[in-house]
């Protein structure tokens, strides 16, 4: 379910768990609201978790590439996704819901986990951030509110507000149906007293499920990640000289079908004429059935090559010819070959 929260939101500043009336509580412990008083209700409080999780969402650019993060203090720190920061001390900027532009500094990632960090260099006074949620268990069926900055800041557009449900936990992931898109990644999981209970780190090849987080696993390596330690996966490990093929696109499974969600300005994909809600139906005459598929053709790739791909859009087939090229680092929302990311199957079945 997609809630489009208004710019008005960026005006407020808000770091306190909300209330919850007895009446709510009730409907939240429900299986399903019971009626139009239930949903009202259910309606009112995700307004009012909108208005506290819209300002402490923010876009993450490094370099070319964009996620998402939210911020959790006063002092400028921001959460996000190992794979959306890297590495330490690379220079980023957070924009945030209001269009203001800050500048920043990462710090640690663990990579296993898919957590990261950033520091905003000179916070302002009025920075708007969010409450962490305490250490407690997650529900199945739990209500949930996701925020992130998919395909960057639009003029007409806050940070996108999805609502869902927990399908599924443990101590190192949550997996909910909220809908996550390209760009996303990195962003803040909410639960409904509007504190942060995860980190967004996967976009699953099927659209109902995705992952997160908790913050309750992150807690226990805050310092070391404070610290600028990086550590988990190939991509800590390896020379960061290092670059492999890229096209330039993220994607998601649906019924066996490799559909293009996001294009990232400045690669061969947009450069070729990619547009998101393509399907992509083969690369170099072999059939592509799935995002991973895709992501593992491309992975086999050098930097330079050109790749034969043929697609399908608005029912008509096309075809293309795209020379690779190289990144360092995995772009945000897509599949990092070099880690267990790429093994989707691990996490869609807990």
């Amino acid at each position: 379910m997609f809630l489009t929260c208004l710019s008005t939101f960026g005006l407020l500043r808000a770091a306190e768990p909300l209330p919850f009336s007895s009446e709510l509580t009730t409907v939240l412990s429900d299986r399903y609201p019971h009626g139009v008083e239930d949903l009202k209700l259910l309606e009112e409080q995700v307004q009012l978790v909108a208005a506290q999780a819209v300002p402490a969402t923010v876009e993450v650019e490094i370099g070319r590439s964009i996620g998402s993060g939210v911020i959790i203090s006063k002092e400028g720190l921001v959460l996000t996704a190992a794979h959306v920061i890297g590495r330490p001390g690379r220079r980023a900027t957070l924009v945030l819901a209001d269009g203001r532009r800050l500048k920043g500094r990462t710090l640690g990632a663990h990579h296993w986990m898919d957590a990261g960090m950033v520091q905003i260099t000179d916070p302002p006074g009025d920075l708007p951030f969010a409450p962490l949620a305490p250490e407690e268990a997650v529900e199945i069926g739990q209500w949930v509110v996701a925020t992130g900055q998919p395909g960057g800041i639009l003029d007409d557009r806050s940070p996108p507000v999805r609502l869902g449900r927990v399908l599924a936990a443990d101590d190192q992931w949550i997996c909910t149906d909220c809908t996550l898109v390209g760009g996303d990644s990195g962003g803040p999981l909410f639960n409904m007293r509007g504190e942060v209970m995860a980190i967004h780190m996967s976009i699953g090849p099927e659209v109902v499920h995705n992952f997160h987080v908790p913050v309750t696993e992150i807690r226990p390596v805050w310092e070391k990640m404070l610290q600028g330690e990086v550590w988990g996966g190939e991509v800590a490990e390896r020379d960061h000289d290092g670059n492999w093929a890229v096209l330039g696109l993220a994607g998601r499974t649906i019924n066996e079908r490799t559909v293009v969600t996001q294009v990232f300005g400045g690669f061969p994909a947009e450069a070729a004429g990619v547009l998101p809600g393509d399907q992509i139906v083969a690369v170099d005459g072999q059939a592509i059935a799935s995002i991973l598929q895709l992501t593992e053709t491309i992975s086999r790739k050098s930097p330079g090559d050109t790749i034969h791909l043929e697609l399908m859009r608005n029912a008509h087939v096309m075809e293309l010819d795209v020379m690779l090229s190289s990144i360092g680092e995995p772009l945000p929302g897509s599949f990092d070959p070099s880690s267990s990311e790429a093994q989707p199957e691990s996490r869609e079945q807990p």
